[in-house]
């Protein structure tokens, strides 16, 4: 079993902080690419990195195809510390020589994960997943998929939460808000005009 790997079990909510934390007391993760599972967590994720002062940037299925080689060859540059990709869209990128790799999902699919292990350890760096809390049965299912028990890791300086915080749903633009039902249009009383008043 490769020795490069780790879990960091954290709530969800606490996930972005704790990568934020990551990049900034580890100085081996100098650069990292991060594959997330959908376009918001992409979008939301790319913005709260760079926000925090860590030179992000994405790799995604709506990206046109120039833009998606500039953006990796900025990457390997090395002028963008963290490059956050979608699965499918990175199993068409070939990551010879990055050094950590960064599940912020559970690997979807166990080839994926396996080679970007062995990616990592050519590289003498680190491919780490992190784990919400509250959903640990993912990790352990996926284990014994792999057949061997991925080591757990703590990470130094870090405060973590001991309750989940429930993340409301951003509200639709323009909708009515679930939950709330809107009067039937059959139950509104016609307004009528009473012809003749006020002659």
């Amino acid at each position: 079993m490769p020795s490069n790997q780790s879990i960091y079990e954290v709530f969800e909510h606490q996930k972005a902080d704790l990568l934020i934390h990551l990049l900034g007391v580890d100085s081996d993760h100098d650069q990292m690419v991060v594959f997330v599972r959908t376009l918001d967590v992409v979008h939301s994720l790319t913005s709260t990195l760079n926000h925090a002062g860590v030179v992000t940037q994405s790799v995604h299925a709506g990206k046109k195809e120039e833009l998606r080689e500039r953006v990796l060859r900025e990457f390997h540059e090395g002028k963008t510390r963290v490059l956050v990709v979608t699965e499918g869209v990175a199993r068409a990128i070939d990551f010879s020589g990055v050094k950590n790799m960064l599940h912020y999902d559970v690997a979807e699919l166990r080839p994926d994960y396996l080679e970007h292990v062995d990616i990592t350890q050519q590289a003498g760096g680190e491919t780490v997943t992190l784990v919400e809390t509250q959903n640990l049965q993912v990790i352990l299912k996926f284990e014994g998929l792999l057949g061997f028990d991925i080591p757990r890791k703590t990470a130094k300086g870090f405060v973590y939460d001991t309750q989940p915080v429930k993340v409301k749903p951003p509200r639709k633009k323009g909708g009515v808000p679930k939950g709330v039902r809107s009067k039937p249009l059959q139950n509104k009383k016609p307004k009528f005009k009473v012809k003749g008043r006020g002659k």
